[in-house]
Parts: structure tokens; sequence; C-alpha cells
């Protein structure tokens, strides 16, 4: 064997038996209002004009092993990766690396308990080297806030203020996962054989919370797979066999609307990617927003569709017929004071081109509606006139009114067939 041989084997070796140092969380700094993120002075007018900010995540460790030390004289040490930063909780286990530099950093150590991990209660009465005795001592003790909870020659319960223990299941694997997971439920999972037939379907789930059913059925640490329906937010980017278990609405109110004239889309055999939230808001704040589809698209609600263009007009172009079923319901459109085309432009152009009737020209006149009601009072009042007109002639003036007067009257009780019953104008 070589020398080269034998170093990397030796090299190997000792960091296969490497010793793992670990402490346990007394203090955790998670923002600017902690009393060890003090004010920066500047020099010459005496002021502050900063924050030591770079202590903001640092945690106070007491080594394993150590029963001497007292909480005043433990340090805080920063977190091995800024930039892949895991806070932990008071109370629970974290690993100490040492860095080439001489920094001495902590890093979390998850286990399959997500949400409160290895930590242990009343962590400071728990380790208190001086519970059992009654020396006076200078030992007080932070909370995660920064607050100072004990006098000297005391020590008080070091607890986490706001953060509560909940029951957060595992995930279970498909062989190759690449999983993360955090302490609140929220997970991401890169997986490729996730199908019944084990075939390669690159695929990505993004959630943020487990859910409410999952929660009540299952025991503590008991593994699961993420639920589309039931989860929270929920982000998949799917590609061929794996399968979207999706139904629209939720595991208690499902969606009562049944789609008409809407395919119901395949749930795998392609890539595609499902967004399925409580609620979901679309912005853009200073540009357009634009949808594209190279098939149809659909919007099915249980609820009303509202489109408030409030600065700017629509234009709508459609290349097929358009239906419009209100199914017995009204039908308005609201031009206020502003003028309603039907076939016809502001300028009086048609799509038909036929031309005017009295000059054979193009027709440019815009042709207005008739007003039914106004149509039949103007020919009740016709029919009226001619019922009482009056003929002068050599022999005197006629009897009022014609012969067929009868035929008149029936005409007029005939006007308001004018009326449509459905449909209406100003």
């Amino acid at each position: 064997m070589s020398r080269l041989q034998q170093a990397t084997s030796t090299k190997r070796q000792s960091s296969t038996i490497r010793e793992i140092l670990i402490g346990i969380v007394t203090d955790v700094i998670v923002d600017d209002t902690h009393e060890f993120v003090t004010d920066i002075p500047f020099e010459d007018i005496g002021e502050s004009f900063g924050k030591t900010i770079e202590n903001i995540g640092s945690a106070k460790i007491r080594p394993a092993g150590d029963s001497v030390s007292s909480d005043d004289e433990l340090r805080f040490i920063p977190p091995f990766d800024y930039t892949n930063l895991e806070l932990p909780i008071i109370g629970e286990t974290v690993e100490l690396v040492n860095l080439p530099n001489g920094t001495t950093t902590y890093r979390r150590m998850a286990n399959h308990k997500l949400n409160i991990g290895n930590a242990i209660l009343e962590v400071d009465s728990a380790l208190n080297p001086y519970k059992d005795t009654n020396k006076e001592q200078d030992y007080s003790t932070t909370s995660q806030t920064g607050t100072p909870t004990a006098e000297a020659g005391e020590s008080e319960i070091v607890e986490n203020k706001y953060f509560e223990e909940t029951k957060i299941n595992p995930l279970k694997f498909y062989e190759g996962d690449k999983v993360i997971q955090s302490r609140f439920g929220q997970s991401i999972r890169f997986s490729g054989y996730n199908n019944i037939d084990n075939v390669l379907a690159p695929t990505i789930i993004i959630r943020n919370r487990q859910g409410d059913k999952s929660l009540d059925e299952l025991k503590i640490s008991e593994p699961t797979f993420e639920d589309i329906i039931d989860d929270g937010s929920v982000i998949v980017l799917a590609s061929g066999e794996h399968l979207l278990e999706f139904t629209p609405g939720t595991v208690d109110t499902p969606l009562e609307t049944e789609p008409i004239y809407a395919e119901e889309p395949e749930l795998k055999g392609t890539d595609q990617t499902l967004i399925n939230s409580g609620r979901i808001i679309l912005s853009s704040k200073d540009s357009e927003m634009l949808f594209y589809s190279k098939g149809n698209y659909s919007f099915i609600s249980d609820g009303k569709l509202t489109i408030d263009n409030g600065l700017d007009g629509a234009d709508m172009d459609f290349n097929g017929d358009v239906l419009i079923t209100t199914n017995d319901n009204d039908f308005k459109i609201l031009g206020g004071v502003g003028e309603i085309y039907l076939n016809t432009d502001i300028n009086g152009d048609t799509p038909t081109g036929k031309p005017d009737p009295t000059t054979g020209q193009p027709s440019l006149r815009k042709e207005p509606l008739v007003r039914g009601q106004v149509l039949v009072e103007l020919m009740e009042e016709l029919i009226d006139t001619i019922n009482a007109q009056i003929f002068s002639t050599p022999a005197g003036p006629t009897a009022m009114g014609p012969n067929n007067r009868s035929d008149f009257n029936s005409i007029k009780s005939k006007l308001n067939d004018f009326l449509s019953t459905l449909n209406y104008t100003e």
C-alpha cells in the first residue's frame, strides 16, 4: 500500500470515528431586541448607529458533561450555516462543530419528532449545577426573548415563551427521494419513482401545512404522504405517471358545481402543475398579466364571477360561437348613458356591408332600436285618430270615423303583441 493510500485510509477511519460534540440549548437570539444584541457606539459623538446583528441566530449552549459552569459562564455560539439556517429551540440538543479557524459553531440534530425534536422540558432546572446546593451564585438566565428571568443565587426554569409542542407526522419516502421537512409541517419533496408502476416520473411537492384530517387520525410519529386536498397550501410539479390525487373543494365541502362544457383534466401522463390552497391571490403590480393556453381553459366555481376593470375598457375577440346561458336568471347589460351597438359600430359600419336601401350606397347609418312601449302608445294614438277623423264634402261633414272602425279597434287590442316578455331596453 502506498503512502497516499495509507494516508487516505487513515483519514477515512479517523473521519468515521470522529467524536461528535453536543450541547443543550438554553437560549436563542431570534431578533435585535435580545439583550446580547448590543448597540455599536459611534466613536466621535458617542451615539448608537447600529446593532451587532451578526449575533442573531446564535444560541447559548451548555456542552454535554458540563455540570459546573453557571449560565452566565456559557457563551453564545453562531450557527454553522447562516444561508441554510435551522434554528433550535430551548432544550434541544445540537451538534457543536469546530471549524479549522478555531471557531465553534452549532447545527441542529433533527429526528423523527419533527416539531419538538430532541428537546427536554425545563432544561435549565435539569442542568442547573447548583440546584441542590445553597451556594450564593450569580446565576441569571434568559428566555427566548432575552429577558433576565432570575436573580443572583437562584435559577428560574428556562422555557420557550410561545413555542408549543405540536404533533407533526414525518413523511413516508419513495426510493431515492430527497426530502426537506420542518418542525411545523412544511415539506419539499423531490422524487422520481412515486407511482404504482415504479417508472421514472420526476415530481416536486411543496406543502405548507399538514392537514387536519391526518393530524386527527394518525398516531404520534406515524409516517404519512402529502394529501393535496386535506393539507394546507400545496404546489405539485408533476410529470409522467405520477397521479395527482385531486378533487376540487375540501374534504368536508366538495365543489358542488358540475362542469357542463369543461372537460375533466387527466391527472397523470404529462407535465403538469397543480396549486391548491384555501385562497389564491395573483398580482401583477406594475405591468401586464398574461394567460396563455394551447388548449381550452375553464372557470368552474360555486361562487360569483366578477370582473372590475376600473380604468379602461375591454376588447374581446371570439373566433367561434358565443353562448351565454343564464338558466332562467336575468341577463343585464348596463351602459349608463353610453350607447350600445348591435352589429354596427359607432360610425355605422356593419359586418354585412348591406347597401342603404334608399341610395344603394354602403350604409353608414346607425339604425336605432325601436322602443316597444312607445311604439304601442303611438300606434294607439294613430288608431284613435283614424277612428275620430271627419271628412268635409260638398254635402257637408261626414260622420265621425270610418265604417270599419271595429277593424281598427281589433288591431288596437293586439298592439301589446309588439312587446317582448323577456327582453327590455331603455
